[in-house]
C-alpha cells in the first residue's frame, strides 16, 4: 500500500487555487464564526445554472466553491471517501486514517480545484470557517452529516473511467502465492475504438508497461507484502514468458495488483486494469455466536427484543485475515440476533442456525421508527472500492440457512408509508463482483418491503449459481399503491457492462411465496443489449407454489425480461399458481406470466415448461394469468413455442381432470383481511396452507404428481 504521506502531497501538489469573481459573502456577529457552506443546489437554489456550483469536471477532477465569510481568516477543506465517512459521525472525520486531504486557504479564497482523483469513487467534503481569535471560535463543520440532510453535506463522485485493456489476469491463487499472467497484444485486446487513444502502444503492438505493483488492500491494510513485490519492475524475461509468479504474500489477505506505464505522469491514467485477489486459508470448525443481550445496548429496540448484536462481528470477519473464506457461522436456535448497519458482503461465509437447536431469528433492524420511519438495513453485495481499487472482487459462497429473517417494523404501502428496505442491495459505485454461488436454504423472510435482491450500478455482476431452495416469503412488498418497488430479483441491464449476469444459473426451488406485491419477479431491467457470445440465461422455477402473486394491479409478470442473450434457457415446472379471496373481498386479483420480446445474437430459446397447475377459481377465461400467459403467442413462450422441449401444449397452465378449489385443496388459503383494510396483503403464518386430508385431494394431480410447494401435502395420508 502506498504511504499515506506520499499520497497525501502528491495529491495536494495537484490543487489548484482560484478566486471566485462572484463571490457571496456573509457577515457573522456571533463570538464564533459563521459556518459556511459548499455551493451546491440545495442551498443556492439555481441548479446546473450557477457556474459556481461544485461538480466533478473533466471525469476525475473535483471544482468546490463555498461561501465567503468577511474578517474571518480563513477556512479550513477536508476530502474523504465516502465509504469511510458516510456515518456522518465527528469521529470518522477527525480519523487520520480516513482523510485524503486536510488543507487551509486564505480567507480571500473561495474556491478550489482537485485534480486527477480516482475515477468512479464518491467523495465527501467538509469544511469550516477560521476565526482570527483561534480554535475556539472556529465555525462548526459543514459536511459531517450521514446524508439524509442533503443541504448539509457535500458527496461528489468522479466520472466513470474510459474502457480499460485487460492486460494482466491472477489466477492459481494459493495461501501465500498467486500467478499475474500477462497479455499486451494491442491485436487481441478487443479495442472498442479507444484504446490507442487512451493508452501507448509501442512499435511491436503491445501496449507499454514497466511495473506491477502489489498492495494490501485496505481492509487489511497490515497484510504482508514483500518488498520486492511492491514496484516490482518487468523484465525481458517476464514478457516473454508471458506470466510472473509472485510469493510470500498472507494467506486469507486481500491484494490489490496493478500494471503501470510509468510514460503516463497521472498515476489513475497510467495504470490498466486492476485485480483485487483473495487469499486462500483454511476453514476451521465452524464458530459459534452465543447469544448475548447487552442490557446497556445503545442501539433502540435491542433490549426490547432481547436481541443479540451481529452486524459487528460479520463486518469485522471481511477485514479478519485469521479467518478464511468460507468459515461457517452458527446462531442458537430459539434466539434473536439482529442487524444495525448495511453489512457488506464480499467474504464468503455460511451463516445459520445449529443444528438441533431449532431456528433463530435475524431481525434487519426494525427495531425502531424515528418520525415514524423504521431504522431498516440491508446486506450489500460486495462493497465499495477504498483509495487505490479500481477492480474487481472475487467472492466463494454466501450460504444462510434454517434462519427467519424479519424486520419487525417495517410498514408496505397500506401503513401509510411504506419502508424502502431490501434483504440484500448494492452500492451504486459497488465493486465489480464475481460471486462463485448464492445460496438461500430453509429460510423464512418476511417484511423486505421495496426489494429482494438488488444489484446496480455500471460495474460488472457475475453470479456463477443462485440457489434458492426450501423458502418462505409473505408479508413483503406492497411499497406503492401498485404493489411496485423493486423486482424479486432485480438485475441492472446496464449497457455498459454487458458482460454482466446474473442468472447463469438461478434456481428456485420448493419455495412458497403468499401475496407479496412486487413489480416482477425476474427482470433485467429491460435493458436491449447486444450480448457477448458466451453470456447466456439459465434459470428454474421448480415446485414452487405462487398464492396471490401481486394481484394489485396488472403488469406485475413473474418473467419480465424482454431482451434475452442467445443461447438462454428458461425451466418453469410443477409450479402452483393459485388466486384466492374470501367472499365479500373486493380486492384485484391479478396474475400474469411472462414478457420476452426479443432474442439477442444467436436468436436460440429453450423453454422446458411442463407440468404447472393452478386451482379452478378466479380464472380468466379459463386461464390462472389474467394476462401475458407462458402460452401466449405474443412476447411470450408461446411465440417460441416449438422451442418448448414437452411440446406447445405444455404451455399451458393445467387444472386437472377434474379441478379443485382452493380452500378445497388447502385448509384455509384465503388472505385474512379483506380490501380495504390497510392490511389486506398481510397474513400472520402460514398455517392455512397445508392440504386437507381427503379424497379430493389424494385424487387430484396436484397431489399426485408432486405440484408446488411439497411442503402444504405433508399432511395428507396416501
Amino acid at each position: 500500500m502506498k504511504n499515506k504521506l506520499c499520497y497525501i502531497l502528491m495529491l495536494l501538489s495537484s490543487i489548484s487555487i482560484f478566486s471566485c469573481k462572484d463571490d457571496e459573502v456573509v457577515s457573522s456577529n456571533s463570538e464564533r464564526e459563521f459556518m459556511t457552506m459548499f455551493r451546491k443546489d440545495d442551498n443556492t437554489g439555481k441548479g446546473d445554472s450557477d457556474p459556481y456550483r461544485c461538480q466533478a469536471v473533466d471525469l476525475n477532477d473535483i471544482q468546490l466553491y463555498w461561501y465567503g465569510v468577511k474578517n474571518c481568516a480563513g477556512y479550513e477543506i477536508k476530502m474523504a471517501l465516502q465509504a469511510n465517512v458516510s456515518s456522518g459521525l465527528a469521529e470518522d472525520w477527525e480519523n487520520p486514517d480516513y482523510i485524503l486531504f486536510d488543507t487551509i486557504v486564505d480567507a480571500e479564497v473561495t474556491d478550489l480545484l482537485i485534480k486527477d482523483l480516482q475515477y468512479s469513487t464518491d467523495y465527501r467534503f467538509a469544511i469550516r470557517t477560521l476565526s482570527k481569535k483561534g480554535e475556539g471560535y472556529h465555525s462548526k463543520w459543514y459536511g459531517y452529516g450521514n446524508g439524509r440532510q442533503w443541504a448539509d453535506y457535500l458527496g461528489i463522485t468522479t466520472g466513470d473511467r474510459y474502457n480499460v485493456p485487460e492486460v494482466i489476469v491472477v489466477n492459481e491463487v494459493t495461501k501465500t502465492t498467486f500467478r499475474i499472467n500477462i497479455d499486451r497484444a494491442y491485436a487481441t485486446s478487443g479495442d472498442d475504438g479507444t484504446f490507442k487513444t487512451n493508452f501507448e502502444v509501442d512499435e511491436n503492438g503491445n501496449f507499454v508497461m514497466q511495473t506491477i505493483t502489489i498492495e494490501a488492500s485496505p481492509t487489511n491494510p497490515n497484510a504482508t507484502v514483500p518488498g520486492k513485490w511492491k514496484n516490482y519492475t518487468i523484465t525481458s524475461a517476464d514478457f516473454e514468458r508471458g506470466y510472473i509468479d509472485v510469493d510470500g504474500l498472507e494467506e486469507n489477505s486481500v491484494y490489490v495488483i496493478n500494471a503501470e506505464n510509468k510514460n503516463i505522469p497521472v498515476h489513475w491514467d497510467a495504470i490498466y486494469n486492476t485485480c483485487v485477489i483473495r487469499m486462500d486459508g483454511e476453514p476451521g470448525e465452524p464458530i459459534l455466536i452465543k447469544h448475548f443481550c447487552d442490557p446497556n445496548d445503545t442501539i433502540p429496540g435491542a433490549t426490547k427484543y432481547n436481541a443479540s448484536r451481529l452486524d459487528t462481528i460479520l463486518s469485522n470477519y471481511n477485514s479478519d485475515s485469521s479467518l478464511a473464506e468460507g468459515t461457517i457461522f452458527e446462531l442458537e436456535g430459539g434466539k434473536t440476533y439482529y442487524f444495525a448497519t448495511n453489512v457488506s458482503l464480499c467474504k464468503g461465509l455460511t451463516l445459520r442456525t445449529k443444528a438441533g437447536t431449532g431456528r433463530a431469528k435475524v431481525l434487519m433492524n426494525g427495531m425502531s421508527s424515528i418520525n415514524g420511519a423504521a431504522q431498516a438495513m440491508n446486506f450489500m453485495f460486495g462493497r465499495q472500492p477504498q483509495s487505490g481499487e479500481l477492480g474487481g472482487i472475487n467472492i466463494k459462497s454466501l450460504i444462510f440457512e434454517d434462519i427467519d429473517f424479519d424486520c419487525p417494523l417495517a410498514t408496505n404501502y397500506g401503513d401509510g408509508s411504506a419502508t424502502g428496505n431490501y434483504f440484500i442491495n448494492m452500492y451504486s459505485n459497488g465493486m465489480a463482483v464475481t460471486l462463485q454461488s448464492f445460496e438461500l436454504r430453509n429460510c423464512t423472510f418476511q417484511r423486505m418491503i421495496r426489494g429482494f435482491v438488488r444489484v446496480q450500478g455500471t460495474n460488472r455482476k457475475n453470479f456463477e449459481k443462485f440457489i434458492v431452495e426450501d423458502c418462505l416469503f409473505y408479508n413483503c412488498g406492497y411499497y406503492d399503491n401498485n404493489g411496485r418497488g423493486y423486482a424479486w430479483i432485480a438485475g441492472d441491464g446496464t449497457p455498459s457492462t454487458g458482460k454482466s449476469n446474473i442468472f447463469e444459473n438461478m434456481i428456485f426451488r420448493n419455495n412458497t411465496f403468499y401475496d407479496s406485491p412486487r413489480t416482477c419477479f425476474f427482470t433485467d431491467n429491460g435493458k436491449d443489449l447486444s450480448w457477448p457470445s458466451n453470456i447466456q440465461y439459465n434459470i428454474t422455477l421448480e415446485n414452487n407454489t405462487f398464492i396471490n402473486y401481486s394481484t394489485r394491479s396488472s403488469g406485475r409478470k413473474i418473467f419480465d425480461l424482454r431482451y434475452l442473450p442467445g443461447g438462454s434457457k428458461i425451466t418453469v415446472k410443477k409450479n402452483l399458481f393459485i388466486l384466492t379471496k374470501k367472499d365479500g373481498d373486493t380486492r384485484n386479483l391479478y396474475m400474469e406470466g411472462m414478457d420476452i420480446r426479443q432474442i439477442n445474437g444467436s436468436g436460440e430459446i429453450t423453454f422446458d415448461i411442463e407440468n404447472n397447475y393452478s386451482t379452478n377459481t378466479n380464472l380468466i377465461n379459463g386461464n390462472i394469468f389474467s394476462s401475458s400467459a407462458f402460452s401466449a403467442s405474443k412476447n411470450s413462450a408461446g411465440f417460441w413455442a416449438d422451442y418448448n422441449l414437452p411440446g406447445k401444449d405444455e404451455l399451458e397452465v393445467h387444472l386437472g381432470k377434474a379441478g379443485i378449489s382452493p380452500t378445497d385443496l388447502m385448509t384455509n388459503p384465503n388472505p385474512p383481511y379483506a380490501n380495504p383494510d390497510p392490511n389486506m396483503h398481510e397474513v400472520d403464518n402460514l398455517d392455512g396452507l397445508y392440504y386437507k386430508n381427503t379424497d379430493a385431494v389424494r385424487n387430484h394431480e396436484i397431489y399426485k404428481l408432486g405440484i408446488g410447494d411439497p411442503r402444504w401435502a405433508k399432511t395428507v395420508t396416501p
